[in-house]
């Protein structure tokens, strides 16, 4: 279904530019000489990789907000998986999933900088394969939770569709029993919806407002740290600790005001039963598919180095294009004088 031109639009925008971001910025990690950031390229390359499929999600499986009354709704909006089936219920689960999945990646990043500063010789011992595969089932667990509760405890049963049924044929022109959808219903429903519903928003609010705590914990300790005179970091090593620590503060920013936050307000204005227009539920969508692009800028932005080489590759492929148009111009030219002459 067409919803509007921004929602179709920007987030296949923001996923190309994700898919070609998040490896360029990869590459000038890896291939740099001068930081030596050792096992921490291991971390980027595993950030980069999640946002990858994040992105792919986003164009797979496009979302749509809508809440009607007392009844949060999350809707595919087009593609494959918009007609309804039961697999089709569990691919919108998982889509979900990888909002809270960003912060598990993120919780690494932050644990691994609140190593470096505190325990190095821990992080020298046991990140490589250890802290790494830990890592990686953290997100497991984190994806695994909240997709359970979006597929078991919102899942868009009979009659919680039927209670949004004739919002969404009113605002969309869908019929609510078709598509593939997750609904949370907090009154005006059935004891076992209404339920349901508490169970898992209420889940996920609490495993949100944890990774939020467990990143402000690890970052005031870090900030504490690095802004201390302390006597065991050289001045070059605290200066690039500080630099990194920015671009991962940003990097915790993005996805708690892109896609946390609308997703919070979603779920709670029906609570209140306020209504505050479409525009916000449209947002909400656009939003959550703009974070996987924003977020290997701001590694680019905070560390000079970085920024510097990609301004080079950058000015390097730019260079490299105009050589090449300006070659084949002369060799038509040519062509076109020998023909001449002939």
């Amino acid at each position: 279904m067409y919803i509007n031109f921004a929602h179709c639009i920007i987030p296949k925008i923001s996923a190309v530019c994700s898919v070609l971001v998040n490896p360029f910025t990869v590459y000038i990690v890896w291939n740099d000489k001068k930081l030596q950031l050792g096992n921490y390229r291991y971390l980027l390359l595993y950030f980069a990789l999640f946002n990858i499929l994040t992105s792919i999600m986003d164009m797979l499986v496009p979302m749509c907000v809508l809440n009607y009354r007392y009844a949060f709704s999350v809707f595919v909006s087009d593609g494959f998986f918009e007609e309804y089936s039961d697999y089709h219920q569990f691919i919108i689960a998982f889509r979900c999933s990888l909002i809270s999945g960003a912060y598990a990646v993120l919780h690494s990043h932050f644990l691994y900088r609140f190593f470096v500063l505190f325990n190095n010789q821990f992080l020298t011992r046991w990140f490589m394969p250890y802290g790494l595969l830990t890592s990686i089932f953290y997100l497991i667990f984190h994806v695994i939770f909240w997709t359970i509760c979006c597929w078991k405890y919102i899942g868009g049963d009979y009659d919680r569709r039927l209670y949004i049924r004739e919002s969404m044929f009113e605002h969309h022109g869908v019929d609510v029993m078709n598509i593939t959808i997750i609904i949370a219903q907090y009154f005006e429903g059935t004891p076992n919806a209404m339920r349901l519903s508490r169970i898992g928003i209420g889940s996920m609010s609490v495993l949100s407002i944890i990774s939020l705590a467990f990143i402000f914990y690890f970052g005031y300790k870090i900030c504490h740290k690095l802004s201390s005179q302390s006597s065991d970091m050289s001045e070059k090593t605290k200066k690039l600790q500080t630099q990194l620590m920015k671009a991962l503060t940003v990097q915790a920013i993005i996805p708690t005001c892109v896609s946390f936050a609308p997703c919070l307000f979603a779920w709670y204005q029906p609570v209140f039963g306020l209504d505050l227009g479409r525009w916000i539920q449209f947002a909400a969508g656009i939003a959550v598919a703009t974070f996987p692009a924003l977020d290997p800028l701001a590694l680019i932005y905070f560390v000079p180095t970085f920024r510097r080489k990609f301004i080079e590759k950058l000015m390097f492929f730019k260079f490299t294009k105009k050589n090449q148009t300006a070659c084949s111009q002369v060799s038509n030219i040519q062509g076109t004088s020998e023909g001449t002459q002939k």
